[in-house]
């Protein structure tokens, strides 16, 4: 109820005792949507911090405020020195201003997520300080005011609270539905309203720290734990400490909290996915022993053999061999030999990924019950400090990121593509790049001459799509070849190459480096 005609009435006349005659001496903004207000008389000052971002609103009066050296903007330099007239409620309006000596004033538009502080000179609005709304420069203020409610009308919109006065708000017409409201007469809710309005003049203010997040309320509380104040001005400052206190450790601790979950989410699946990965490739019939199989029957093999069943001694049943025409079975089986040897460093790759993950899977649980305990914002903000940060990787000129059991390189920029491409790469692993277009080379590690899985050269794709001249078409043409086809042209710019052989394969670019 903070946004209410009631309160900011009192507030007003409050404001009007402590800086009637002082004059303006600063007006400055440190923070978005934050804006303070300096007064000062002979000896004495006296701030309003007002902040009016969208989800807060508040106002802060205080004695003293210490500007900060930086990244701080004097605005509404116009008014400085000029004196404070009065300050004064816009009737039945959830606004105020602070009329100064030469005509103009400023009007605290108190609009809930539209709050605004406007420059009005002679009725007219000429600056504002949220100049994101600009409708704001049309208001006249003293249409702000409204008509004083009275019974007539109050029977004309047959006893509604949100047409009799809007000012009210919702917190209001649900404490009338608790009182049977709804089932009364006319003439008893009359009554029932016109008492309220006399207790919403004189009532104490209540700030309920109860609630999520805290209200302040000029309603009847039975509840004694709860704060109640008559000083409309200790009762704003209280109400701000309360409310930001509240407000920024729970939206802190529900961000930490948003961001713990996400990694914890994708740590998740990516151990799902490794896990399954890892149990297709542990199924896979071992290419060592199938070459074992085939180096034990030499003697059963003729120079035109293409296929031919042997006996497998590992299973103890027949294993059908297929072999190239040309190719000998010694050659055949080295291949095997090969594979072999990438199917165990994948197994170990797979392994090793999977371990590292659990354990960050374990930290970032951790991490979030340490979040969820804390019950102060200086704890909050403790953490937040000590929480480590991405730091760029300056020393490598490229950036990486694993895929199943593949890395993949990107270029940082034309002296990075340079390097990655003609020291880095390896001639067998697979080069990638958007079509006719500036951009990140981009490199697929390959073990050995395996071949590259379709979901790595797709995921590659998009990663190469991304970081290119094409990264906001919704379709990009990427092509891909192996390294060795890929060669500099002497005297060429840093980064580029020529293809002397390619294959082209279309994808949405997406980054997957966040």
């Amino acid at each position: 109820m903070f946004h209410n005609y009631f309160f900011l009435k009192r507030l007003a006349q409050a404001l009007n005792d402590q800086i009637g005659g002082f004059a303006l001496g600063e007006c400055f903004s440190q923070n978005k949507d934050e804006l303070i207000l300096g007064f000062y008389s002979k000896d004495k000052q006296f701030y309003i911090k007002a902040n009016l971002a969208p989800q807060v609103s508040l106002l802060q009066i205080t004695p003293e405020f210490k500007r900060a050296k930086k990244n701080s903007v004097d605005l509404f330099s116009g008014l400085l020195d000029s004196k404070v007239e009065s300050v004064k409620p816009f009737q039945y309006d959830r606004s105020f201003q602070i009329i100064f000596e030469n005509t103009q004033s400023l009007v605290f538009k108190m609009h809930g997520s539209r709050s605004n502080i406007l420059l009005s000179e002679n009725d007219q609005v000429i600056n504002c300080f949220r100049k994101s709304l600009q409708n704001d420069l049309d208001i006249i203020p003293t249409s702000l005011n409204k008509p004083a409610p009275d019974k007539e009308h109050f029977i004309e919109v047959d006893g509604e609270p949100g047409k009799f006065l809007p000012a009210l708000g919702k917190e209001v017409k649900n404490w009338l539905a608790t009182q049977q409201y709804w089932d009364m007469s006319l003439e008893e809710k009359w009554t029932m309203m016109s008492n309220l309005l006399s207790k919403l003049e004189s009532n104490p203010v209540t700030i309920n720290n109860l609630d999520t997040p805290p209200t302040l309320t000029l309603l009847e509380n039975p509840n004694a734990d709860l704060v109640q104040l008559n000083d409309p001005i200790a009762a704003a400052n209280e109400f701000y400490l309360t409310f930001t206190r509240e407000y920024y450790l729970n939206s802190s601790k529900s961000k930490m909290i948003r961001e713990l979950d996400a990694k914890i989410h994708k740590t998740e699946n990516y151990l799902k996915k490794s896990r399954l990965k890892l149990k297709e490739v542990e199924n896979q019939r071992s290419y060592e022993e199938m070459a074992n199989v085939i180096m034990a029957n030499l003697h059963a093999f003729r120079p035109e053999t293409t296929e031919l069943e042997l006996f497998d001694f590992y299973l103890n049943q027949p294993l059908k061999v297929k072999i190239k025409h040309g190719t000998s079975p010694q050659k055949h089986a080295e291949n095997l030999y090969r594979k072999s040897k990438n199917q165990k460093i994948e197994v170990q790759k797979l392994e090793d990924n999977i371990q590292n993950r659990q354990n960050q899977l374990s930290d970032l649980k951790h991490q979030k019950e340490i979040v969820a305990s804390k019950a102060d914002f200086k704890g909050i903000k403790e953490l937040q400090k000590s929480s480590p940060k991405k730091k760029a990787d300056t020393n490598q000129p490229y950036h990486s990121i694993i895929k199943g059991s593949h890395e993949i390189l990107i270029g940082k920029n034309a002296r990075g593509n340079d390097e990655l491409t003609t020291r880095i790469a390896k001639k067998n692993d697979l080069w990638l790049h958007a079509k006719d277009v500036a951009g990140s080379h981009v490199i697929i590690k390959r073990h050995g001459n395996t071949k590259i899985p379709s979901d790595i050269l797709e995921f590659a794709a998009e990663l190469a799509g991304w970081f290119s001249k094409r990264k906001t078409d919704s379709l990009c043409p990427v092509i891909y070849t192996e390294r060795k086809y890929v060669r500099k042209i002497k005297g060429a710019p840093a980064g580029m190459v020529k293809v002397d052989k390619e294959n082209v394969i279309i994808v949405t670019p997406k980054n997957h480096l966040n």
